[in-house]
């Protein structure tokens, strides 16, 4: 409490000289550091150079005050005055190019850049993200595990819990030794930081400043043995648990982009870390995409164990409900329209580009937002265009393709044999789909995912790089009674360019419902109103057959 006061009282300080000075101070964030504390001052960009000398001279007096930090000022932006002027020239007005810049700048979430405004999932998964339950969040790329983890760390801060955050992607370089010496480091820094301002300096403070001089002292070191790290963990367990009962907080641990580590390595650093934690009130939340990880292993046992030490948490906000995606997904854009004064996205968007968007992005939200843009930015190019089209939709859909592909290639770093496995899948599926049978979407037979786990593990890794989508999951066959199938589609991006390629079958969204077409053919058309008519469009999808998926020598050797 008494660290808040002093806080308060140099905050003011601070807006006083601003206030003195005429400068507007826009916004004022405190930073804290073992080390020190950082008040970070945001200006107008024409009071920058007079800010920076007002935040010198505060140096100066915190500094002899004994106050250990100082002040930085900052270029910021103002809030700009709302626009209610209509949009008549739709997608060349300024606006448009505003919200694909907007779009550009804020579609991907950082602990440091936080969702531009959060919007609850349709699973309202954010209840269970706050709860004190280990949690592994699974989701494709795009999905919102880290815009969910980190609106869950902004709610049980407000509700006084502390928390230690993580990316993996940073440290997917380092042995699982070396990031677990940094996860306790994180620690130590949490505790100390926690008890700074306090006149009374409790031995779990002392005893976390000792640790961490320890662990700092091994991290110089070329090599950190996972012997040494088991070895800390009862330390750093009772540690944590003597912190947590002395400040009487709770603690939630957050691991984000966990699947960057090597598969094999990855039970041992969440078992070392659950050890760590075992019997205190703190709790693990970790987000990775499910083919990716593998968060228990039986022999011996390691990591996590689901329904046992920790829960599922599906983000996927996928096709098997179109009105809900539709729904989900426009609220969204909606609110970056709003925040660059385009009210309703029927002044950009044309109705057949909004439900195209829905099936080019697989529900995706990140994707959906990207596709926006990028389709904003091609209608532009058109001199007489007013609204996006679904032209426009199948364009940007097709330029994303390319940008879908460097993404599974950038796993091979952690995850080669698993990112080749996916390439070579994808190349079978375009030629099963588009090739031999002329359809983008297909079923999948439900006994084959345990008769040919492996095979269907390689259809997975589609889904969840976002190069496949699961439509419907369990569709009765029409002549075989108790047979059921999954219903997938190709993804977009992987037929269609400046054009959509002809004579195909594919699934479409008009004014919401699905509807099957070819095409290239006007009279084509199969909808899909009732659940009986969506029920024969999937029962008329070719069968896939999973043994598209082996490798060459595998054939080779059936075939033998």
């Amino acid at each position: 409490m008494k660290s808040l006061e002093i806080h308060a009282s140099r905050v003011s300080e601070v807006e006083s000289a601003f206030q003195e000075a005429g400068i507007e101070v826009l916004q004022i964030d405190v930073r804290e550091y073992p080390e020190e504390t950082i008040i970070v001052v945001e200006v107008p960009e024409e009071d920058i150079e007079s800010g920076a000398s007002i935040g010198n001279a505060l140096d100066k007096r915190f500094s002899e005050s004994g106050f250990d930090g100082f002040v930085t000022v900052r270029r910021g932006k103002r809030e700009t005055a709302r626009d209610e002027t209509p949009l008549n020239n739709g997608v060349h007005d300024p606006r448009a190019t505003q919200l694909a810049r907007l779009i550009a700048e804020r579609s991907r979430t950082s602990e440091a850049q936080p969702s531009l405004h959060y919007v609850k999932d349709v699973a309202v998964n954010i209840s269970a993200a706050t709860a004190p339950r280990h949690h592994l969040i699974f989701g494709r790329r795009g999905a919102g595990k880290t815009a969910l983890m980190v609106e869950a760390r902004r709610i049980i801060t407000d509700q006084g819990a502390v928390s230690v955050w993580m990316n993996l992607q940073t440290l997917r370089n380092e042995s699982i030794g070396r990031i677990f010496l940094r996860y306790v480091d994180r620690v130590c820094d949490l505790i100390t930081v926690h008890f700074r301002q306090q006149e009374d300096y409790p031995q779990v403070a002392l005893n976390a400043a000792q640790l961490q001089e320890e662990v700092k002292s091994q991290l110089k070191t070329e090599n950190v043995s996972v012997d040494l790290a088991k070895r800390l963990v009862p330390e750093v367990q009772e540690l944590i648990h003597r912190f947590l009962r002395t400040a009487g907080v709770r603690l939630f641990l957050f691991l984000d982009d966990f699947y960057y580590l090597a598969r094999d390595d990855q039970p041992l650093l969440l078992d070392l870390i659950h050890g760590s934690i075992r019997d205190t009130d703190a709790w693990l939340k970790v987000a990775s995409i499910r083919h990716l990880t593998r968060w228990f292993q039986s022999d011996p046992p390691l990591g996590l164990q689901t329904g046992h030490d920790a829960e599922l948490l599906d983000l996927d906000v996928t096709l098997q409900d179109p009105f809900r995606a539709k729904a989900f997904l426009e609220s969204v854009l909606l609110r970056y329209a709003t925040h660059v004064n385009v009210q309703r996205l029927s002044q950009l968007f044309a109705r057949g580009s909004l439900d195209r968007l829905v099936l080019a992005s697989g529900a995706v939200p990140r994707d959906y937002l990207t596709l926006a843009a990028s389709a904003l930015t091609r209608a532009k190019t058109r001199p007489r265009a007013r609204l996006v089209g679904a032209q426009d939709i199948n364009q940007a859909a097709g330029d994303a393709a390319q940008a879908k592909i460097q993404e599974l290639e950038e796993d091979l770093a952690a995850n080669k044999e698993s990112a080749t496995t996916t390439l070579s899948a994808l190349a079978a599926l375009k030629k099963f789909c588009l090739e031999q049978e002329q359809s983008t979407y297909f079923r999948v037979d439900l006994r084959a995912k345990e008769s040919q786990a492996e095979e269907y593990g390689s259809l997975t890794s589609l889904l969840e790089v976002r190069l496949t989508h699961l439509v419907d999951p369990s569709v009765s066959d029409r002549e075989k009674a108790g047979e059921r199938a999954e219903v997938f589609m190709l993804d977009l991006s992987q037929f269609s360019g400046a054009r959509l390629r002809q004579s195909i079958r594919v699934l479409d969204l008009e004014r919401g419902v699905v509807v099957s077409k070819t095409t290239g053919q006007r009279k084509s058309t199969r909808e899909g109103r009732t659940p009986r008519q969506l029920v024969t469009i999937y029962r008329s999808a070719p069968l896939l057959d999973l043994a598209i998926f082996r490798s060459s020598a595998d054939q080779e050797s059936l075939e033998v």
